[in-house]
């Protein structure tokens, strides 16, 4: 007989969202920091979406962080030179010149690794959170808390034959001799 379980999803939409928010912001704080501008509000969100797209496999944890975060930060990287390279009148704070590494500078990289850093807090973090708050959702993850044990009883032992009651040693004299007093 085939038996179909249902298992529950994991919800990883609100925080992947979140995570893609915090990310973009991180880009643009560090962007704006290392000299460069604020990017126009459709890479900001093509780059949302990339984070987001990225966050649902880290999420549910079918893809790893040191794999997915690496390959984010290429694409990023890529991005903004491609950035770069279609309007440099638009980055003149960045200072093209032949030494810099597809128009970055190292500010400008630096400010990309701090991007990237936050991404991968906020993933681990969020994975965390997710795995408490799925944790709480499930029923009967708790143990039935049992009753507790009561001591064993102990029983005195009365030793019961005349034999056993003469055997059984005691402190002081004798029973049957009472112990009397001359003067």
């Amino acid at each position: 007989m085939l038996t179909v379980r249902r298992t529950p999803r994991q919800r990883v939409a609100v925080p992947a969202v979140l995570g893609s928010l915090e990310s973009v912001a991180a880009l643009v704080l560090a962007h704006v920091a290392a000299g460069g501008e604020v990017p126009q509000p459709l890479w900001l969100a093509a780059f949302g979406a990339l984070v987001y797209a990225a966050s649902g496999p880290v999420l549910r944890r079918r893809a790893g962080i040191r794999v997915v975060l690496p390959a984010l930060v290429v694409v990023q990287v890529l991005g903004h030179a491609w950035l770069v390279a279609l309007s440099p009148a638009t980055h003149a704070g960045h200072g093209h010149d032949g030494a810099m590494l597809l128009g970055l500078s190292p500010s400008m990289l630096a400010a990309h690794g701090v991007a990237a850093v936050v991404t991968g807090v906020m993933w681990s973090l969020r994975r965390r959170a997710t795995e408490v708050l799925l944790g709480w959702a499930r029923t009967g993850v708790l143990p039935v808390p049992s009753a507790p044990r009561l001591p064993a009883r102990t029983r005195l032992v009365v030793p019961r034959s005349a034999w056993l009651v003469a055997a059984t040693p005691t402190r002081g004299p004798p029973v049957v001799v009472p112990a009397t007093a001359r003067a």
